[in-house]
């Protein structure tokens, strides 16, 4: 029998664009998960927080607006989500959760039970499901990928930010984390070992990459604009500058 395991998510959809296939995906949900905490930009529409409520029976709460707030935002969530009582809290991005129900269900209950004895389980991508992605993340997410490896001498994707806490370590991430930026990603993992919780690796075929402006789009079509290269060439130096305080002193 699998643990209690809650949901926790953000979201920022002023157009409500995932309205749709939030409904589709409510028996999924409730199947995988016994309860879903999200926090919402405070510039989501109001359609997205009522289906939330009617279709999940989710606790919503709301964050600012900005990309300087996305690892507040989950904090928040997982806050949120520990008040449910859950024994774990998954936590992950919903177009990625959307997509991963659709296209391989087996495998999210198959992460949801694997390696128990880890209290912070980081959800990577697959090989296949990394070359998958567009090339501006392969190119900027691989030095990332490899400087956490060389820190602590194992491999992992890092960037699917997909993870699974059991209490304690989830507990510790919203009390002590001050990563309120995206780069949560790698803050997040290393404070968690830091603090002596056990972190883990698994890997999914199923997690894939789209905006929600292209959720239901066959490919990304972002790869021929160049101010998309640079968001996320500014990612990975975030990403980089948070990792930094993690190093040992000879390095």
């Amino acid at each position: 029998m699998l643990r209690s395991t809650a949901f926790a998510t953000v979201l920022h959809d002023p157009q409500a664009l995932l309205a749709g296939p939030i409904k589709a995906a409510a028996p999924g949900l409730a199947e995988n998960f016994s309860g879903v905490a999200v926090s919402l930009t405070e510039a989501t529409h109001p359609d997205i927080e009522r289906i939330m409520v009617d279709a999940l029976g989710a606790r919503v709460t709301r964050h600012p607006t900005g990309e300087q707030y996305i690892g507040l935002g989950r904090r928040t969530a997982v806050a949120l989500a520990l008040e449910l009582g859950t024994e774990r809290v998954l936590y992950a991005d919903p177009d990625h959760m959307l997509h991963w129900l659709n296209a391989a269900p087996e495998e999210l209950k198959a992460v949801l039970a694997a390696r128990p004895e880890v209290g912070f389980l980081i959800v990577g991508r697959s090989e296949r499901a990394f070359a998958a992605v567009p090339q501006r993340l392969q190119q900027t997410e691989g030095p990332i990928n490899r400087a956490y490896e060389l820190m602590t001498g194992r491999r992992a994707d890092l960037l699917s930010a997909v993870r699974r806490m059991d209490r304690a370590a989830a507990s510790d991430i919203v009390a002590h984390s001050q990563v309120d930026t995206l780069a949560n990603d790698v803050a997040w993992p290393l404070l968690a070992e830091q603090m002596g919780h056990a972190v883990g690796h698994v890997e999914a075929d199923g997690l894939l990459y789209r905006t929600i402006e292209q959720f239901a789009a066959a490919a990304d079509s972002y790869d021929a604009d160049p101010l998309q290269w640079i968001r996320r060439i500014e990612i990975a130096a975030e990403m980089a500058k948070a990792m930094r305080p993690y190093l040992q002193p000879s390095n």
